[in-house]
């Protein structure tokens, strides 16, 4: 009935289960935004070792010249210290980590300050007097900075927790909507089993026991689908295979079809995506036809995505004689919207050669 390709099982992706979450930025104790208070703090702790300076310009080049210095060694070193601070006292109490950041903030400075002061001596002479100046001075610039940083991180911290809040409730609403519409999908597809089944029970008992284990397999996958969002393309095309199996004991020789794919087995899918597809096309474009007509299935990997195809040799649209609601149609393009938004299409309409075509693409992304 088909040109199934074979695929090594092995290779099939596992399928999630829900709805994936993606990956939130990390967020850092310090925020890297908070080094630029490297370049802002230079000429303003030259102000204020020495207001005068301004009306130098000499004075101005060197005092920037020896801050400069000193800032980077000081502010590389009390950045990297919180960091590493934050870090081994991730998940304490705040008031006890805010007197632990400051202890070693005071450490640093003083520790990186006192081995400088040659160094701004020699590039700023009139500091010589202003050794300890120096240090106080260093301590309490440090300290804005750590101020400064950790409300910058505090803020960091509070948008991220908000946006994981706010993805949460949108993965929530999304798994109940794609839950509500598999609910739909499977009675619909029930009734219309088991009223073929019915009516091959007094023609043929045999059959029907056949059909109905057929039909018992189908309805296996279609349940345990429904705790699952994405199933392998090979399981997803045997299912198609065991549903036209069913129909074809309703519909006899009526019923032509084939399924011909070459792409990878292990592609996922969302489940009991065909289903609605080639029941529509037999219920719409062959069910009322005397002659029977075929249903083809196509299934393609080009450019990293995969196109896959229902088409029928059936009366075309607008002129089924079939009544019904086209749920099958809907559910199915509102399941690719919820879990690929405008990345996967759904496209419907005559066929090259007359009948009734549906094109479904979806992503590369969608790949395990």
């Amino acid at each position: 009935m088909d040109g199934r390709r074979s695929v090594p099982h092995a290779r099939r992706a596992s399928m999630s289960t829900a709805v994936s979450t993606p990956a939130l930025p990390e967020h850092r104790a310090l925020p890297r935004q908070a080094m630029w208070f490297f370049v802002v703090s230079p000429p303003l702790l030259a102000f204020l070792f020495d207001p005068t300076c301004v009306k130098d310009p000499d004075h101005v080049v060197r005092a920037l010249a020896a801050i400069l210095a000193y800032t980077v060694i000081v502010g590389v070193g009390v950045h990297c210290g919180f960091e590493w601070l934050a870090a081994k006292m991730r998940g304490a109490s705040g008031w006890l980590r805010l007197p632990a950041h400051g202890l070693l903030t005071t450490l640093i400075v003083a520790a990186l300050t006192l081995p400088q002061l040659p160094l701004i001596t020699w590039l700023y002479p009139e500091a010589a007097s202003a050794g300890m100046t120096i240090l106080w001075r260093g301590v309490l610039v440090s300290f804005v900075y750590l101020g400064l940083a950790s409300f910058m991180g505090h803020l960091q911290r509070q948008a991220v927790r908000e946006r994981l809040v706010a993805h949460r409730e949108r993965t929530a609403a999304l798994e109940a909507r794609l839950a509500a519409l598999q609910a739909q999908m499977q009675p619909h597809f029930l009734f219309n089993s088991l009223n073929t089944c019915a009516g091959l029970v007094h023609a043929d008992p045999d059959i029907a026991e056949e059909t109905l284990d057929r039909l018992a397999g189908f309805l296996r996958y279609a349940l345990e689908s429904t705790e699952r969002r994405a199933v392998s393309l090979d399981d997803e095309l045997d299912a198609v295979r065991s549903y036209l199996d069913v129909q074809r004991q309703r519909f006899g020789d009526r019923l032509r079809c084939s399924i011909e794919s070459d792409a990878e087995g292990s592609w996922p899918v969302p489940p009991m995506l065909l289903q609605p597809l080639v029941e529509n096309a037999i219920l719409h474009g062959l069910s009322k036809r005397e002659q029977g007509g075929r249903v083809d299935v196509r299934v393609t990997d080009e450019d990293g995505r995969l196109h896959i195809e229902v088409e029928d040799d059936g009366v075309g649209p607008g002129r089924s004689t079939h009544s019904g609601t086209g749920m099958g149609q809907r559910n199915v393009r509102e399941r690719l919207e919820l879990l690929y938004g405008g990345r996967a299409t759904l496209r419907c309409g005559p066929g090259a050669g007359g009948g009734y075509l549906c094109a479904i693409t979806l992503p590369e992304a969608a790949r395990g």
